[in-house]
């Protein structure tokens, strides 16, 4: 039986810590005995060729995958058997590869979509001119404005996702992740599909996200973006974790050279 805690069980800066960590779908094992650690104030990358296990990892730390095997804790407070909406209280947060942003709403209005967990007021206001739902949304969206001027694209907050470039795009998704204020924030491949430009401005993002009180981690093909933003960098290999260490050693280490930095020239 699950025991509930709360989060005054966490200090602010809690680092996110795996632990023997396997995941099996059938016969086929996807995750094998995983051991690494993210730290708060870093930026670390997850890298690997495809097929990697790089997403399912993803899924078992914000909890849509149970792994049979190992531990995931956020501080001291052990968190694989907390479903996806206890983690997401807890202070966890993700972007996906693909923009998945309601083309009915403006901008700021999808930003505000990434607090609605935190919100009291309750259906009724939706329907309903009531002052508390009232003064819920003005200050969601004072929030999400916030979320927008961290990011530098302030000035679409009132457009429509149909009228802003896939770099744009990115960063609104990427707001609505951090308009919560996260503890963990997960971002999956969020250069994908962007261009040189748009892929510099979102370096610039990422380096200003880092934070004492923030446990960032990024999956990502880019290379140059992760050798550039990372402090540290894991890389997995048909489920299991290769290598760890600083975008230096990774990108010497011979290990990670042949089975995925060296294809580039093969």
């Amino acid at each position: 039986m699950m025991t509930t805690t709360t989060t005054s069980t966490l200090t602010p800066a809690a680092p996110l810590t795996v632990n023997h960590l396997s995941l099996s779908f059938g016969g086929n094992r996807v995750l094998q005995d995983i051991d690494l650690s993210v730290q708060p104030g870093e930026i670390t990358g997850l890298i690997g060729p495809n097929g990697a296990g790089k997403t399912s990892f993803f899924n078992c730390l914000t909890g849509l995958y149970s792994p049979q095997e190992g531990s995931i804790c956020l501080g001291l407070q052990h968190i694989e058997r907390i479903p996806p909406t206890g983690r997401a209280a807890l202070g966890f947060s993700r972007s996906f590869q693909h923009v998945a942003l309601c083309p009915e709403l403006t901008v700021a209005e999808n930003v505000m979509i990434g607090l609605d967990r935190q919100s009291h007021a309750g259906w009724l206001s939706a329907f309903l001119a009531l002052p508390q739902g009232n003064a819920e949304r003005a200050a969601n969206r004072e929030r999400a404005l916030g979320a927008l001027t961290r990011l530098g694209v302030a000035e679409v907050a009132d457009e429509y996702p149909a009228q802003l470039p896939p770099g744009v795009l990115r960063l609104v998704e990427i707001a609505r992740a951090i308009a919560g204020q996260p503890r963990v924030l997960l971002l999956d491949e969020p250069a994908a599909g962007l261009n040189s430009v748009e892929t510099r401005d979102l370096s610039n993002v990422l380096l200003k996200l880092r934070s004492p009180d923030l446990v960032l981690l990024v999956v990502e093909h880019d290379m140059d973006l992760i050798m550039e933003v990372c402090d540290r960098i894991h890389v997995l290999n048909g489920g299991r974790l290769l290598a760890s260490g600083t975008p230096a050693q990774i990108q010497v280490n011979p290990e990670v050279v042949r089975v995925y930095l060296g294809d580039e020239d093969e």
